[in-house]
């Protein structure tokens, strides 16, 4: 009897030690949130401690912040990018982004589906071509550098999501993750779950000691490291005035700001980047891209998804289809009827779903609208966020 007290004895310590440790930070966090301003975590692009955590965008949600989700594009750091041009008088809410580069359909719809986000979130989706280049899908190890394992549990415990839906998700998980040989016990319990046969159960109940302690345990990993992020921040301060935006003045100053850059090339790309970037490798890539078929890629069957989750959720995303750099993807052998083609089976999915779309596709051959061959540039930033800002205040 004394070996099993001993047994038991340190165990019992170790897990009123962890609940202990969980309340602690549940308390800590809820008083923190009170006295620092979460957004300063939230506009931190590239930051992906909050990219994965599930509590970050629960507490943003409640505090009233725009998600803004999408890819290495809201890495451009110009005055005119969401993140920095908001909040502005009249528009009384920050900006949130969550995304950096490889993170595409699976994952937006992974981090929308794990968090208990408020009723009418305001969400602004932006889908890049660029997702839909590989026709086989995302590469599996870009996939897993942008995993989070919370996420992974708290989307599949997610009442509101469709059992079919759970079922794509669970299955293209298994493949990327074991395509990545990476998170084993994630894709163990991937394959489990969408699994038709029927011992399946016997093995998951075999597992789930294992499953909810490490659930458990990846909770409380998340809300430390937030905690951490939230004590590092400076205490309010009392609200600055805001701004005055006078659109016109913003796109003239821009103009005037891009007028000054040279530009002489035939892809009207500015000549720094040309000549550091295409120059050398004009003539090789020339064509590329002519046996592309963005429509029938494997991202679209993601788009589609993710699409379908948000409906799960009952929210609404504002969906943002980029341009590209016309007269380079002409160069490149993809034209523009196809790409209009992706941009009208993008728009009309999104449509049929009910969700509106900012489709800057005419802009393909707009001069000073990207920064490069694909990313916003101040041009197509300051668009952006004037479009942000007529749809969510209407």
């Amino acid at each position: 009897m004394k070996k099993i007290i001993s047994f038991l004895i340190p165990i019992l310590i170790a897990i009123i030690s962890v609940i202990a440790i969980n309340n602690i930070l549940d308390n800590q966090i809820v008083n923190l949130v009170k006295q620092k301003n979460p957004s300063l975590i939230g506009r931190n692009y590239g930051d992906l401690t909050k990219d994965r955590s599930v509590i970050i965008k629960n507490i943003l949600s409640n505090k009233g912040d725009l998600f803004l989700m999408g890819s290495s594009e809201m890495g451009v750091s110009v005055p005119q990018n969401s993140i920095n041009f908001f909040p502005f008088n009249g528009v009384d809410y920050n900006v949130s982004c969550f995304g950096r580069a490889y993170t595409q359909d699976l994952q937006q719809a992974t981090l929308l589906g794990s968090c208990d986000l408020k009723e009418n979130q305001r969400i602004a989706l932006i889908v890049s071509i660029q997702w839909f280049e590989n026709f086989h899908g995302m590469d599996a190890g870009d996939f897993v550098v942008n995993f989070s394992d919370i996420q992974f549990y708290n989307f599949l415990k997610n009442p509101k999501i469709s059992k079919e839906n759970k079922i794509y998700y669970a299955k293209r998980v298994y493949q990327l993750l074991t395509g990545a040989n990476k998170y084993y016990p994630e894709a163990l319990y991937a394959r489990l779950y969408y699994s038709e046969n029927p011992l399946k159960n016997v093995v998951m109940l075999a597992f789930k000691p294992y499953y909810g302690i490490n659930e458990y345990l990846s909770n409380i990993k998340d809300k430390a490291l937030i905690y951490k992020k939230l004590k590092a921040l400076p205490d309010k301060q009392s609200n600055a005035e805001l701004k005055i935006v006078n659109w016109q003045e913003e796109y003239d100053s821009v103009e005037k700001e891009n007028s000054d850059i040279p530009s002489t090339n035939k892809f009207h790309l500015t000549d720094e980047y040309y000549n550091n970037r295409i120059a050398g490798v004009e003539d090789t890539i020339k064509g590329r891209y002519k046996d592309m078929d963005l429509v029938n890629s494997k991202e679209m069957d993601d788009y589609k998804f993710l699409l379908s989750v948000c409906k799960d959720l009952n929210m609404e995303p504002y969906i943002i289809l980029p341009p590209v750099n016309g007269w380079y993807d002409d160069h490149l052998g993809l034209e523009k009827d196809r790409r209009d083609e992706y941009y009208n089976t993008v728009k009309g999915l999104a449509n049929d779903s009910g969700f509106d779309v900012l489709d800057l596709g005419n802009y393909d051959y707009e001069k000073d609208f990207l920064v490069d061959v694909m990313h916003l540039g101040k041009e197509g930033w300051l668009k952006v966020s004037e479009e942000i800002y007529k749809h969510f205040n209407k």
